[in-house]
């Protein structure tokens, strides 16, 4: 019998049979361990070096570069510029201690006076920001210097995820000039990436990416599907810190389709001087256009508005629009089309045409009371503007004196239907259809217009509200409708829709698209009458008892009508339309100047001043 062992590890035997099960173990480990690797290296080498290239190649959204605009002469208006941005790309850092480290190293930037170049809240914002966007560089810094983007370069081992980056921002070279036609650009909002997949192509794509920009206002909003382009994309290989070593040129490259440039009516040179015309603390407007096809040549608004704030950084882009925002003169408010005026005694031509239509009145008739100052209509006296009077006048005194006793006794002759009519021939009461967004209709009144409109106060059409409709006070037009109607009183025979475009040019240079002149309304005028009313225009500028003697050009037959407008807010606004040289005009102006009296002494030498201006330096025929 054995005798038993107190302790196995004493067994010989006991001690063999572990040593193999260890050895078997360590086997079978390094067996696992062995096919382990031989899997992920032999078996799936191919797929895990793809996922490594992945890693280090990223796709790079090439932007399209955006369509210039030009003026008729082929002088640049609106074109692009560089603009250096310092980003941080997440994907460059490595964890939140990189992170902490890059904003530590950043905040030592300081610029010639000793202020922080970056913004720590804004680098912070950032870089919380990386947590959830890894593939979108997140800009810290907007139209960096190009000292600073050196620096940063200079220090990239001490910035991971900190890149350079250069985009396109929108430049105006006159400054203000042509402000509120042009536009300006501004940051793609969610809502609108997310509308233009909707109108995209069945992918539903977007042509938007975040951080993108879009035409606002004017020509850059109204034309935006023409600047915009098409963006290319591009592979790059990246290094550890996210910073571009290389384009793959292996990989499918799409190049981008830079935007259509756009060729508009407007002469800059004679935009600038309307503009010089204006003083800034002046609140108005100048349209002048070609009466013979509705080429607008100037469009000037006051207070005026300098687009190229808006490609400014993001801090002094918010600071000028606050203070734009703010301002009680409301310069982002472009008057030539937003603006409603009572259109005063410009509209006596409108009056003086249905008069004349309407076979009751001759330009010769004297009307059966004179004007002395007053007109009794009721139990009120209805003034004339002379308190001096005019006495007994007939259609061309009264046009060329601006008589409104004479135009009282029109209004009561023939009422307003005829008026109003002659009035939507001229295009008032609607929109011209003008080449840009939020142009105001205008209106006109009648005893059906009036009653439904003031229907919750009580109040009642009367006939004596025909006297103040009859010397324009109760209308309200936009400077662009009283040039356009200035330019079919010079025309006599058709009324065109005003428009900024004139041709459209692929980046090659080949035409895309030419505009044509568009009728809007043929206007019902006998030649006889026409003839009538450019006499009576002519007058008022050259006649010893015109309004507008301040208008006169020598050796050009300038025609025009001066108004008045009333102003509940203080004093008249006044108006000027005119147009030359009569007979076989070229240019139609209109001024309307608020708050700044009668339109003879206001108007009238701004008129004057850009038509000389217009026929000493520009070729016509």
């Amino acid at each position: 019998m054995a005798t038993p062992v107190s302790n196995p590890l004493d067994d010989p035997r006991y001690r063999a049979s572990a040593g193999q099960a260890l050895f078997i173990f360590l086997l079978i480990a390094a067996g696992v361990l062995v096919g382990r690797l031989f899997y992920l290296q032999i078996i799936k080498g191919s797929y895990h070096a793809m996922l490594s290239d992945q890693n280090s190649i990223r796709p790079q959204i090439v932007k399209a570069p955006r369509g210039l605009i030009y003026d008729r002469n082929g002088v640049v208006i609106a074109r692009n510029r560089p603009s250096y941005q310092i980003a941080i790309l997440p994907t460059g850092l490595k964890d939140s201690k990189d992170g902490n480290q890059v904003m530590q190293n950043l905040l030592r930037f300081h610029d010639a006076k000793g202020n922080p170049i970056f913004d720590s809240t804004v680098v912070a914002w950032s870089l919380e920001r990386a947590r959830w966007r890894k593939f979108q560089p997140l800009v810290i810094l907007e139209d960096a210097p190009f000292d600073v983007m050196a620096m940063v370069e200079e220090h990239q081992s001490d910035l991971p995820g900190v890149v350079t980056l250069v985009e396109s921002r929108r430049s105006y070279p006159f400054g203000s000039a042509a402000g509120h036609v042009l536009g300006y650009m501004d940051e793609v909002k969610e809502n609108e990436i997310e509308s233009s997949k909707v109108r995209a192509a069945q992918d539903g794509s977007s042509p938007y990416q975040r951080g993108d920009r879009i035409g606002r206002k004017g020509l850059e909003e109204y034309y935006e599907d023409y600047f915009r382009g098409q963006d290319g994309v591009r592979f790059v290989k990246v290094n550890a810190y996210g910073r571009e070593m290389d384009v793959v040129h292996e990989l499918p490259q799409s190049k981008p389709v830079p935007g259509k440039d756009l060729h508009t009516s407007l002469d800059m040179a004679l935009q600038c001087y309307a503009e010089s015309l204006l003083s800034d603390t002046v609140k108005g407007a100048i349209v002048a256009l070609d009466p013979r096809n509705g080429e607008i040549l100037v469009m000037a608004s006051s207070p005026r508005i300098d687009g190229n704030i808006f490609s400014l950084s993001r801090e002094r882009r918010a600071r000028e629009w606050a203070r734009l925002a703010l301002d009680s003169s409301m310069p982002l408010n472009n008057r030539a089309i937003e603006g409603a005026y009572e259109p005063g005694s410009t509209f006596k031509g409108v009056v003086s045409i249905a008069a004349l239509q309407s076979g009751k009145i001759h330009a010769g008739d004297y009307m059966p009371r004179p004007c002395n100052g007053g007109f009794q209509f009721g139990n009120r006296v209805w003034k004339c503007w002379d308190p001096r009077g005019h006495g007994y006048t007939n259609m061309l005194d009264a046009f060329t004196e601006s008589c409104d006793v004479y135009y009282y006794q029109v209004g009561l002759e023939i009422g307003m239907d005829p008026i109003n009519r002659v009035a939507r021939e001229f295009g008032m009461g609607e929109k011209t259809g003008v080449d840009l967004n939020d142009e105001r209709t205008g209106t006109l009144v009648d005893s059906a217009s009036f009653t439904a409109r003031f229907a919750d106060r009580g109040w009642q059409w009367s006939r004596g509200m025909i006297l103040n409709l009859a010397i324009g006070q109760g209308e309200l037009a936009t400077p662009l409708q009283l040039a356009n109607y200035a330019a079919g009183l010079a025309n006599g025979q058709w009324l065109y829709r005003p428009h900024l475009l004139q041709e459209v040019r692929n980046p090659d240079g080949s035409l895309d698209f030419e505009a044509k002149a568009q009728a809007l309304h043929a206007i019902d005028m006998s030649p006889e009458d026409h003839a009538t009313l450019l006499e009576a225009m002519a007058d008022v500028v050259n006649s010893p008892k015109g309004t507008a003697a301040r208008a006169r050009v020598p050796g050009v037959l300038v025609g025009g009508k001066t108004g008045s407008a009333q102003n509940p807010q203080g004093r008249t606004h006044a108006l000027f339309i005119c147009a030359a040289p009569l007979g076989n005009a070229t240019i139609a102006i209109a001024i309307v100047l608020e708050n700044m009296g009668h339109g003879g002494s206001a108007a009238a030498p701004i008129a004057g001043a850009l038509l000389k201006r217009y026929f000493e330096h520009e070729p016509h025929g």
